[in-house]
């Protein structure tokens, strides 16, 4: 852990928030905040929407944390993020399920690849990371959002499973089935995934909490 910074458990930091330390929700904001924010903006396909979702999820923290019940900290909280993404999909097209594609297979919750030039040095890893995301997004809605929820929030199988209201099997099978297809799509650049592939590999071994 780098130095100075606050090894205190989330749920002791939300604890301490509920006694007055402003501080403490500030650090669990910014320990949560890359990976809450990247995972909205990859499902909902807008910056702007997952600055509001991402300001709605804190805003629900602030307002009830004696809701937080016990259990992983970060599962509690992804819970409330993607409540309200389902939530705005719905109001944005009712008649459309987050889980349904277009004919073609592409994604209804699209992500636009950003397009900001950035230093030499880093133009391989930029155009890299815009080819993984790419594939990411051509992912069905439901195996991407078991991607996401893995790879962003670090949730367990068990954790998502219950999360999405499925069987264990079928979120491990829904994580198979997304290496299966980044790996035909990324060739080369698979080993950007190294890590998440390796979980899924391993995912089987998980058994039902």
């Amino acid at each position: 852990m780098p130095e100075g910074e606050d090894s205190r458990r989330d749920d002791q930091l939300l604890r301490a928030f509920r006694r007055g330390d402003a501080t403490a929700l500030g650090t669990l904001i910014g320990r949560h905040q890359r990976a809450l924010h990247g995972y909205l903006q990859a499902m909902c396909g807008s910056r702007t929407e997952a600055d509001d979702l991402f300001q709605e999820t804190w805003r629900r923290v602030i307002r009830n944390p004696r809701s937080f019940r016990g259990g992983a900290f970060n599962a509690w909280l992804w819970r409330i993020a993607r409540n309200l993404l389902v939530d705005r999909l719905r109001r944005r097209r009712p008649s459309v399920s987050l889980d349904d594609v277009t004919e073609a297979g592409t994604a209804f919750a699209d992500l636009t690849p950003s397009t900001e030039p950035g230093p030499a040095a880093l133009l391989e890893a930029a155009e890299i990371g815009q080819a993984v995301a790419a594939a990411v997004r051509r992912l069905s809605p439901d195996q991407r959002d078991v991607f996401l929820l893995r790879t962003q929030a670090d949730l367990t199988f068990a954790e998502i499973a219950k999360l999405r209201r499925v069987p264990l099997n079928t979120a491990l099978g829904r994580m198979h089935y997304a290496m299966q297809r980044l790996r035909r799509e990324l060739g080369g650049l698979y080993a950007a995934l190294t890590g998440a592939a390796a979980d899924a590999e391993q995912a089987g071994r998980e058994t039902k909490p």
